[in-house]
């Protein structure tokens, strides 16, 4: 092989290096935006089983609550009113796509409770996405090491 040649060849191969480090520096950066994301997912469960977990437990104290008393009503986004006790045999349950019913207190701890175990279903899913692609980074990170070291 002449002295051409393998400059022809060494300028080949650090081309493909070349290219193989914007491809897999490219991947990296979609799997930090995929991972952001899941996070935010991830909080938005959080809240949203916070939020349950408040909820079950004011349910398991409504027995403990007498008729006429006063108390805080949420009317939503962080408002309250104040209002009086008049039924704390039934409560209204929010079952999706607007609708609400009217159900018993066990009944809607029930149904609460299946809701919850959904939420944390969905939850460990997203923790395991995010697992996997933090391991897919971070072998990324390795093989773009390894390129970059090559070319130095």
């Amino acid at each position: 092989m002449t002295n051409h040649e393998k400059k022809r060849e060494k300028k080949h191969v650090h081309i493909e290096d070349k290219n193989q480090l914007q491809e897999k520096y490219i991947e990296l950066q979609i799997l930090k935006q995929q991972v952001s994301s899941l996070i935010e997912q991830k909080h938005a469960i959080d809240e949203r089983e916070n939020e349950l977990n408040v909820t079950l437990a004011a349910l398991r104290k409504l027995d403990t609550v007498n008729k006429g008393n006063e108390m805080w009503s949420s009317i939503g986004s962080g408002a309250f009113v104040r209002s009086d006790i008049k039924d704390i045999e039934k409560v209204l349950v929010a079952i999706g796509a607007g609708l609400v019913v009217k159900e018993s207190v066990p009944k809607s701890i029930e149904i609460l409770e299946l809701r919850l175990h959904e939420f944390s279903d969905i939850n460990n899913e997203v923790v395991q996405q995010i697992n996997t692609l933090v391991s897919r980074m971070s072998k990324l990170e390795t093989e773009l090491q390894k390129i970059a070291g090559k070319e130095e």
